[in-house]
């Protein structure tokens, strides 16, 4: 296998430079453009509406606020200058939290003022459930989005389940959070009721979560650099394996989170018959070639995935490794031991130093 290009110096300047580089995955900023309309209820104007895309509901429907809100005047007018690409998602409510509407508003469509017609509020309600009875399910982050467009804000669950206010409509409610599978939940808010009860979320603990002690099941993987891309996990039995999940449209992991395993492996060069390194990419990359022109192309990486001492491989769609496993965050490091079974996950200090117990 090739080596790593000797100079990390420009990553190890990122990774210090406090603020995180600019994710050319996104790219740039779209213009400023003024957004502009009325909030109003029929012919009754709003006055004190809000008009936000990050709304928050904690505790309890009832407790909803937004982050940096458009506010209407007196007449439940409002404009706002902002940077603005293709489209955006928002949701309006009025100053009691009483009535509100929610859409999707593209770039063409702001040439002309922007109309919220506000309708009664519904309190959603949904029970939150785990197959495994260990595993409490208050905490759980919720992404609330429109049906087929983009996200109007966030919950948490708490012990009695989930509870958000929005006007009827179609939404999509995904749950997320270290130690739990993603899953994704279609909710039909039917008008006319204050108060809707959705169906029970079920949601399962992350492979991480369940099996610290256990032997982790197969990979699924699509692709992979330096080794075959049909190469199965139970192929390393024998060795230690670490496993850092990664993505490339994560800063920290190309700035300092594949850096920093390069000089892992460099400063533990006599663990080499006794440990195998392997970096695990997320399914944003659907082939090795998708991930080494993306990386080709971005700025400030001082290493090329073709050069790096150990192996990469690439999730597979579906069934996804990662959605199963549930690292929750990128960089993450996982350690197995010679028999396949999870004894360590987090930060790859810390399976240095569980390593080092082992092979002193």
């Amino acid at each position: 296998m090739k080596r790593l290009v000797p100079l990390l110096l420009a990553a190890s300047l990122i990774a210090a430079a406090g603020d995180p580089p600019k994710d050319p995955k996104k790219g740039p900023p779209g213009k400023e453009k003024l957004f502009t309309g009325n909030v109003g209820a029929g012919t009754v104007a709003a006055p004190g509406a809000e008009i936000a895309s990050g709304w928050s509901w904690t505790l309890d429907a009832d407790a909803v606020a937004a982050k940096d809100p458009i506010v209407a005047d007196a007449k439940g007018h409002f404009e706002k200058s902002m940077p603005w690409k293709d489209k955006k998602t928002f949701l309006a409510m009025d100053a009691g939290h009483k009535m509100g509407a929610a859409m999707e508003i593209k770039e063409g469509e702001l040439a002309k003022p922007v109309t919220f017609r506000l309708v009664p509020m519904v309190r959603v309600k949904m029970k939150v459930k785990s197959r495994d009875a260990g595993f409490p399910t208050d905490g759980i982050k919720v992404e609330v989005k429109l049906d087929g467009a983009e996200r109007i804000g966030g919950g948490t669950t708490t012990a009695d389940g989930l509870a958000i206010l929005v006007p009827p409509g179609k939404y999509k409610l995904r749950f997320d959070k270290e130690g739990w599978q993603p899953r994704s939940f279609e909710v039909v808010v039917p008008a006319g009721k204050p108060e809707f009860v959705g169906p029970d979320a079920e949601l399962v603990p992350s492979i991480l979560a369940s099996h610290v002690g256990q032997a982790l099941p197969e990979w699924h993987i699509a692709d992979a650099i330096g080794i075959p891309k049909d190469t199965k996990l139970a192929s390393f039995r024998g060795k230690w394996v670490i496993l850092l999940f990664w993505r490339d449209g994560c800063p920290s992991c190309r700035g300092w989170g594949i850096p920093n395993l390069v000089k892992f492996h460099d400063k533990h060069a006599a663990w080499k018959d006794r440990l195998q390194i392997v970096a695990f990419h997320n399914k944003d990359a659907k082939t090795a070639g998708e991930l080494t022109d993306f990386l080709a192309k971005s700025e400030g990486i001082a290493w090329s995935p073709l050069q790096l001492p150990f192996p990469i491989v690439i999730d597979s769609p579906d069934p996804s490794t990662v959605d199963e496993w549930g690292p929750g965050e990128f960089p993450y490091g996982v350690l197995l031991d010679a028999e396949g079974k999870l004894v360590a996950k987090g930060a790859l200090e810390d399976l240095e130093k569980r390593l080092a117990q082992e092979f002193k």
